[in-house]
């Protein structure tokens, strides 16, 4: 009887040790992953930092699922660090917002007058760039993504 039940406890404790191995590597892990941005004209303001999983979100543009918010001051190059990113497609978009507002401010025909990016670097001339431009894959191992203000 002894024996039976030292038995059971080493099997649960064998295949709960199994079980978390098995769950942390084999099913991929979230990383970090640093954004460099460069191009940054204005003195002063703070870069509004979205990542969106889906054309939806993203055309929608105010529900990132990971976002932040940076505080630029003289610089002129910006690196941002995101940890804990799943493995998945992704497009990012931002914009330096100068006068603290929280939003992309724009001329009377529709034109940014703040600094704007996309992931992949898109820029196309007369409209934002789109999920499948700006989208991206996210593997489980670190990665920098280069993105230049326009």
């Amino acid at each position: 009887m002894i024996k039976s039940n030292f038995m059971n406890l080493l099997r649960i404790a064998f295949f709960t040790t199994f079980s978390i191995l098995v769950f942390q590597k084999g099913f991929g892990q979230a990383s970090s992953h640093t954004i460099s941005i460069s191009n940054i004209k204005a003195k002063r303001g703070n870069l509004m930092i979205g990542w969106y999983n889906s054309e939806a979100s993203y055309n929608e543009r105010n529900n990132p699922i990971f976002k932040k918010l940076v505080t630029v001051n003289q610089q002129k190059e910006v690196t941002v660090v995101f940890e804990k990113i799943p493995a998945g497609k992704y497009a990012i978009s931002m914009f330096l917002d100068e006068n603290g507002n929280k939003e992309m401010d724009t001329n009377f025909l529709g034109i940014p007058k703040e600094q704007y990016g996309f992931s992949n670097n898109v820029l196309p001339a007369t409209r934002a760039a789109n999920f499948d431009e700006a989208s991206f894959e996210v593997k489980d191992n670190p990665s920098t993504i280069s993105i230049r203000l326009k």
